[in-house]
């Protein structure tokens, strides 16, 4: 009777290790689809700054093993397994990682129940990373399945990143549940290989207290990194606080030369005809200061009392200046003669000069001059265009 039993025996206790191992469970189907998301556009989160990698490498290390077809119990995707959870995070995590010089690599672990217990699989090396390459790798790994071997992966991870000269990231993400190959050991081994330039990252995507606690005390073996859990970096807002902890750091722009305005009247450089106005002059289209809105009627040099407030932008900008003396130069259509033309261009700008004298200003600081038709503004052609030529404008003089 005992050597019948004994080989039953033995089968027994083989499959109760590799069911303890492999956790064969059977899983509910999902209860819907996955949650959607839209990412935090981190590239036009500000016009003061730009984002760019601190890091030269990452590693992402994804459990594949049975564990982790369980169903997860917590907020983000509750019902679905934590295999698709951490697949899911890693994909928001993807999204909202701007398009900057870096490199990646993946290590899963586990996958088959018949593999070796210390089976690892590298989905791909070192290579220039990309958000298509990543969601292509991500879709392609199989159905989570066998051991949990953590410590073997991180040690893939440490072989992988030894061509990499940088600041470098690891990043695992699992349940933290029977991790073996010690992976506590192979942490310390990263610590002793790179130092400070590696910081490890743990995602907790579990439902046991022991798990997440596994994980933290992983992320105490090494100089720089932290734990958070699936649920607290899956929002838009709090993923995209994870990313730049990880992975960025903010520079100034560079004003480009294009989009500089010396004069700060509100158009740029290469736009601006008039590049000295003075601070607070109202200017046209041309950065030109002009009496804005006071244009002459046809054949016409009078000051209208509609444009007394406009004119009074220059008043002040005057009386704030003192030193500070202009030129006021008159411009008319091209209907008459030019010699019509100059002679009214000159009426118009003395108008000017008149008015600001009878506000206070010293007549010696202001001077005119006529232009006739010579620097139409717009075109002759139509009577809108004559109209903005019938116009005086303010030079300062240095």
């Amino acid at each position: 009777m005992r050597k019948i039993y004994r080989p039953a025996s033995i089968f027994i206790a083989l499959i109760t290790f590799f069911t303890g191992c492999a956790q064969l469970a059977s899983l509910k189907k999902p209860i819907g689809p996955m949650e959607s998301f839209v990412p935090q556009n981190l590239e036009a989160e500000s016009q003061d700054v730009q984002y760019v990698s601190k890091i030269e490498s990452f590693v992402i290390i994804l459990d594949a093993s049975a564990s982790m077809k369980e169903e997860y119990n917590g907020i983000v995707n509750k019902g679905h397994s934590k295999f698709a959870v951490a697949k899911d995070i890693l994909m928001r995590m993807n999204n909202t990682l701007p398009e900057v010089e870096v490199n990646s690599a993946m290590v899963t672990f586990g996958h088959e129940f018949l593999k070796p217990l210390d089976k690892t699989f590298i989905v791909y090396e070192l290579t220039k990373h990309s958000r298509g390459l990543l969601e292509g790798m991500l879709n392609g790994i199989t159905i989570p399945d066998g051991c949990s071997p953590a410590g073997n992966a991180i040690k893939d991870a440490k072989n992988l990143l030894l061509t990499s000269g940088g600041q470098n990231a690891v990043i695992l993400i699992s349940d933290g549940e029977q991790l073996i190959g010690s992976p506590l050991k192979r942490v310390h081994d990263l610590k002793e290989m790179y130092g400070e330039r590696v910081c490890l990252y743990t995602i907790f995507v579990g439902n046991t207290v022991e798990g997440e606690k596994e994980l933290q005390e992983l992320v105490r073996g090494v100089p720089c990194g932290f734990s958070v859990t699936a649920d607290e970096i899956a929002s838009s807002e709090n993923m995209a606080e994870f990313v730049k902890k990880v992975f960025l750091t903010a520079i100034p722009k560079q004003v480009s030369t294009i989009d500089i305005d010396t004069d700060g009247d509100g158009v740029y450089d290469k736009d601006d005809e008039c590049p000295d106005t003075p601070k607070g002059a109202i200017v046209d289209s041309r950065g030109c200061w002009v009496v804005k809105g006071v244009t002459f009627d046809y054949k016409k040099w009078d000051i209208k009392e509609e444009f007394n407030s406009n004119l009074g932008n220059i008043v002040d900008i005057l009386q704030k200046n003192p030193d500070m003396s202009i030129r006021i130069e008159g411009h008319t259509d091209n209907i008459g003669s030019m010699a019509y033309n100059i002679d009214l261009s000159e009426k118009r700008a003395r108008a000017v000069k008149d008015y600001l004298v009878g506000k206070g200003i010293q007549a010696s600081r202001i001077s005119t001059v006529g232009f006739g038709y010579k620097n139409p503004i717009a075109p002759n052609d139509t009577e809108a265009g004559r109209a903005l030529n019938r116009r005086a404008e303010i030079v300062p003089i240095k």
